[in-house]
């Protein structure tokens, strides 16, 4: 079962405008060499995303650097993001937040809510949770959708402020009507549990299917979850599993282990102990620690960490081709 939860989130910025031609390019390049941060953080982000170039994240990471070393804010953030997945860089999480602050105190909104996670977590910083609601405050004061969704759900959770579900509703509706997916993922939950709103799993129905469209994997689990007990729709096993295998590619423990589950007993797809096996393993990837994934594993797979390997990579391949 998918615990319905009050997610935070980190912030991405929307990606860069595409540098299609090789002339612009070009001047691009020189334009950087010339110290021109802007130009800098448009070249990083054609090679991080391998648009109309090869695809180079270490050479994206490089550039990045020299952008935010020339206080092109954009480029902090996409800097700290790639020492936060360790994407062209080593995996760093206090090299991550120092970026995530830098942006921050440039003036970015999505660098304040990314170092207010960092804070409020105690990831790559000493955890304070008070200055990690701060931080929230000051995005969502600056109009950031996703600082507002933070902020809310630290009002639900009672992180750094006190527990104020109340408070919390505006904020996540602020962020939801900001365009924020995260932001309507929690403002589903808050109806689908009743909690400082009236129950209305017609409205939480609605605010999950459009956070889910919009990338949020927590999001089709949870609509997933409506369409396994027939909570407002149908009841559609077929669905439910479509659904957790949406959040799953989108690297949701929760829904991978679902639709793990569904596989071992073949509820809407072919029964297959292997793949759902892989499944759950493939959640516990995602959070080692997830404990309903843990609770799923058979006694075998437990004993033996490579049952299942092999579908797991044959899952990773398929998605990548």
């Amino acid at each position: 079962m998918i615990a319905l939860i009050i997610a935070m989130q980190v912030a991405v910025l929307p990606a860069a405008q595409s540098v299609p031609v090789e002339g612009f390019r070009s001047e691009l390049r020189q334009r950087c060499n010339d110290g021109d941060a802007d130009s800098c953080g448009h070249l990083a982000r054609s090679y991080a995303t391998g648009d109309g170039i090869t695809k180079d994240p270490v050479r994206a990471a490089e550039l990045y650097a020299k952008a935010c070393d020339g206080l092109d804010a954009g480029s902090c953030i996409w800097l700290g993001l790639a020492h936060d997945k360790g994407d062209g860089v080593p995996r760093n999480a206090e090299r991550a937040s120092a970026f995530f602050e830098k942006a921050c105190d440039l003036g970015s909104a999505a660098g304040c809510s990314n170092i207010g996670l960092s804070y409020a977590l105690g990831k790559g910083v000493k955890r304070d949770e008070k200055r990690g609601a701060a931080y929230f405050k000051r995005a969502c004061d600056a109009d950031h959708a996703g600082g507002c969704s933070n902020l809310g759900a630290a009002y639900v959770k009672g992180v750094g402020v006190n527990r104020d579900r109340k408070r919390a509703v505006p904020l996540f509706e602020r962020a939801c009507g900001g365009g924020d997916a995260n932001g309507c993922f929690n403002l589903g939950v808050m109806y689908a549990d009743a909690l400082a709103v009236p129950r209305d799993r017609e409205r939480a129905v609605q605010l999950y299917t459009r956070a889910c469209d919009d990338g949020e994997g927590a999001a089709c689990g949870n609509l997933g979850l409506f369409h396994a007990k027939g909570w407002t729709v149908p009841r559609d096993a077929a669905e439910a599993a479509a659904l957790y295998r949406r959040g799953c590619d989108l690297s949701q423990a929760e829904s991978c282990t679902n639709l793990g589950k569904a596989y071992r007993r073949g509820e809407g797809v072919p029964k297959d102990e292997v793949r759902g096996v892989a499944l759950i393993q493939q959640a516990l990837k995602i959070d080692p620690g997830f404990r309903p994934a843990q609770r799923a594993l058979p006694f075998s797979a437990r004993q033996n960490p490579a049952l299942g390997s092999s579908a797991i990579v044959d899952l990773v391949t398929d998605k990548a081709n």
